[in-house]
């Protein structure tokens, strides 16, 4: 992913409405035992059938939300991260957040900082997501890229 692209998501991240900063610790071995890939987390929170009792399917809900953003998996010889910076139409609940990825697969430990200025400014400051080689992008932050990229 362009540098300047994720430069320039996260300078519009805090126009809208609903914005998150995520980190889901889990530890290797149980990762791997539940699932096959990194990147399959994310697979699952937004595309599964999987659904909690009472509730939509993930895929419906990831499309009612309709989340946007990036996110970073970082692995070391212990533990698998996944940091996510999103934003998203309808403010999600926190507690089916976590039972979902919980459902997915358990973790070790999970933050959720709803429009946390500090925190964002913290990351932008530090330019640590914008050298990283591994960097995912979702929803319109995929598909809409700035004008400067396009031309």
């Amino acid at each position: 992913m362009a540098q300047h692209h994720i430069k320039s998501f996260l300078k519009t991240i805090q126009d809208n409405k609903h914005w998150y900063i995520i980190s889901i610790v889990f530890d290797n071995t149980a990762y791997f035992r539940r699932l096959n890939k990194i990147n399959h987390l994310y697979h699952r929170l937004s595309n599964s059938k999987a659904t909690l009792t009472g509730n939509p399917s993930n895929r419906s809900w990831w499309n009612l939300i309709k989340p946007s953003g990036i996110y970073l998996p970082v692995i070391t010889a212990n533990d698998l991260s996944f940091n996510f910076i999103l934003s998203t139409e309808l403010k999600i609940n926190e507690l089916e957040f976590k039972s979902r990825v919980k459902k997915i697969c358990p973790y070790v430990s999970i933050k959720i900082r709803y429009r946390d200025i500090n925190e964002m400014e913290k990351i932008t400051e530090d330019h640590y997501y914008t050298y990283q080689q591994n960097i995912v992008s979702f929803g319109n932050n995929k598909r809409n890229k700035p004008d400067y990229i396009k031309n």
